[in-house]
């Protein structure tokens, strides 16, 4: 079903001027109002006025006939401009814009909301600026132009944060940023940031409704990542506002999003009763879809139980609602056609009638006209010769304008690629060789792939006597912000466990922490970014075959008698500012035996999406891989997981770094 969406045209549309100067008596008759208001226009000598009026005449005929409604909403935006009346001119463009909204027409819509917004900006009213913001966000996710859309809703957002009232407002455009990241980038941790965000301004408002839709935002967005459990959880916290909720519309959509988590999770039980209680929330408002979607998802669990005859009659009353709605949606379409060629119909009617009224001018002033059109063919051949000219001139400077300027930009797009491709060999140069690695084990590959020209994951390794500290460091990101956090996590590795002698994995991680976070507040970046590693250590002692295991949401497998063992770290980073600063990684201790074989790895392998249905390889493909591959020799095993992993790819672009390290005892 989606996420819930709370975007609210009544309250981020700038109000709309209403008739107030207009004789109440007159107003009030509701006889003969029509004419008494049409009586207005025509008599009255004062312009706002006769504005006033066109906009009561726009209201009175929008639902009765709507060609006539534009057309009086048209005359009072060209008489408010013609007569000064700009602030009346806007809210004439608002209100066709709302018009045409309810018509579909959204390229109109957005012509007129941007009219408002110029408005706006020249009287510099940020409040109104910024709901007009969130409304041309919301009209362009609507047709798809996503960036722009984002661009808005950003706008709206500062603003609003600037001007620190509307926090309801504010919730409501951070929940559509995460809407728009969620359902068309898909950008799920973006999504998830701003979703957070709109969050703690409804706990901190207690704003009931708001912290309802955020909860279960927040859960599909974990949905959508096939994240069931985190899912579950966001779900259940909604749970406890659900009575405090009136309308029984998100109530039904809620307990049907909540019961595809239980059928994900095996939970069978708890999704037929979700599903049959949001059935019934759903009849009571009529709410097809959620109906629809409803008894599809109960066919689905009675087929998943091996209860084929219940499955079967929830697929009929699926297809009779999907029938229904099928049925519903083909009327609306022809009515909507039909109510467009009404509307293009009267419009051609009354255009005509102007057009028959300016001929009958045209010729009362014949002989007039033909003499001043002849002096004006004349003049305005003159100013085509003349324009033709400046034209031709301007763009022959204009050419070489850019040709200048697409030089300078290739010649600075050659500098940039130059200083990555110089920095990739500095940190080629840094990092360790593998041939050191291969000559302390038995046997020993790694597996580096950078998405980009420089890679954000990196491992790192050190000797000293019979023991050897091994690190394998996922950065946040990728590209050049990833390889800057690779460059200061391998500078403060060498720190850390050369410099200070630390060699216990577990104080290892907390270290490192504390000097992540330190180095970020330093550099500004708290406020900006959440720059962190994911890092996996581990401390080898050749001599007593031990080995101590820390992570920092990175596991290690390892496969000994043939059995593979996982070593689950710690679910928190190595910096970030969602977390405690203060932070204690565990310690895992185990012995291990000649031929057993250890694999440290980031989770661009397993993120990677690719195959038949386009998803991510997942850990259990990664395992299965490792459980085919453990006992050949690891420059085999290299070149097995580097064919299955483009081989999954195929045409898709490598979504993160890579980097897989196995190693034979």
């Amino acid at each position: 079903m989606g996420p819930l969406t709370r975007k609210s045209w009544s309250k981020e549309m700038p109000g709309i001027l209403l008739l107030c100067t207009i004789n109440a008596t007159i107003l009030c008759a509701q006889n003969a109002k029509m004419d008494s208001v049409l009586r207005v226009f025509e008599t009255s000598s004062n312009d706002s006025l006769k504005i006033e009026a066109l906009y009561e005449l726009t209201r009175l005929h929008r639902h009765s006939d709507i060609a006539k409604a534009l057309d009086y909403a048209d005359q009072g935006i060209k008489l408010a401009k013609a007569t000064g009346y700009d602030k009346l001119a806007a809210e004439a463009a608002n209100y066709l814009g709302i018009i045409y909204h309810e018509l579909g027409d959204l390229e109109k819509t957005l012509g007129y909301f941007y009219e408002v917004q110029a408005f706006y900006k020249r009287r510099q009213d940020s409040l109104s600026l910024s709901r007009v913001y969130n409304n041309l966000g919301l009209i362009l996710k609507d047709l798809g132009r996503r960036d722009e859309a984002i661009d808005y809703f950003k706008r709206s957002i500062r603003l609003k944060e600037k001007l620190g009232g509307d926090t309801t407002a504010l919730a409501s455009t951070l929940s559509n940023v995460g809407l728009l990241y969620h359902e068309q980038f898909k950008d799920y941790e973006e999504a998830h940031r701003y979703y957070l965000r709109a969050l703690e301004i409804d706990r901190r408002f207690n704003n009931t409704l708001g912290i309802f839709i955020s909860l279960c935002n927040i859960a599909d967005n974990f949905y959508a990542q096939e994240k069931y459990d985190s899912s579950k959880y966001y779900y259940e916290l909604a749970t406890n506002y659900i009575d405090d909720i009136e309308a029984n519309q998100h109530k039904a959509h809620f307990l049907g999003d909540f019961a595809k988590v239980n059928a994900a999770l095996g939970q069978y039980e708890r999704a037929i009763e979700k599903y049959n209680s949001s059935i019934e929330k759903a009849k009571l408002t009529d709410a097809k879809v959620i109906l629809m979607e409803s008894y599809e998802g109960l066919a689905m669990v009675y087929k998943a139980l091996g209860d084929y005859k219940s499955a079967l009659e929830f697929y009929e009353q699926f297809g009779a609602i999907q029938e229904v709605i099928y049925d519903s949606d083909k009327a609306k379409a022809l009515a909507s056609v039909e109510k467009n060629y009404q509307i293009r119909a009267k419009q051609g009617e009354i255009e005509l009638l102007r057009k028959e009224s300016e001929i009958k001018d045209l010729r009362l002033s014949k002989n007039r006209l033909v003499i001043y059109w002849l002096a004006g063919i004349l003049i305005l051949v003159a100013i085509i010769v003349l324009l033709q000219y400046r034209k031709n001139l301007y763009k022959s400077r204009t050419n070489e304008i850019l040709r200048q300027q697409n030089n300078e930009i290739i010649q600075k797009n050659r500098d940039i690629m130059d200083s990555i491709f110089y920095a990739k060999n500095i940190q080629k140069a840094i990092l360790p060789e593998n041939g050191k690695l291969k000559n302390i084990f038995m046997d020993a590959f790694v597996f580096m792939q950078a998405r980009d020209v420089v890679n954000g994951d990196f491992y790192w390794f050190a000797e000293n006597e019979d023991k050897v500290v091994i690190a394998v460091v996922d950065c946040t990101g990728h590209g050049v912000p990833a390889a800057f956090l690779n460059v200061m996590g391998n500078s403060l590795l060498n720190h850390i466990i050369n410099e200070m002698n630390i060699t216990s994995p577990g104080e290892i991680l907390k270290e490192l922490n504390k000097r992540v976070l330190s180095s970020v507040r330093s550099t500004d970046l708290a406020s900006k970014s959440d720059a962190g590693m994911d890092v996996a250590v581990c401390l080898y002692d050749r001599h007593t075959k031990r080995l101590t295991f820390s992570g920092a949401k990175r596991p290690l497998y390892y496969f000994t008698r043939g059995e593979l063992n996982i070593l689950k770290g710690d679910y928190y980073p190595v910096g970030g500012r969602l977390y405690e600063e203060q932070r204690e990684y565990k310690e895992h201790e185990v012995s291990l035996q000649a031929n057993d074989v250890l694999y440290l790895f980031t989770d661009g392998i397993v993120d990677q999406f690719g195959g038949e249905k386009d998803k991510k390889f997942m850990y259990p493909r990664f395992r299965e891989l490792l459980y085919t591959l453990k006992d050949n020799p690891m420059e085999n095993q290299y070149r097995q997981i580097k064919e299955n992993i483009e081989n999954w790819r195929g045409r898709n672009e490598q979504t993160d770094d890579i980097l897989v390290i196995g190693i034979r005892v």
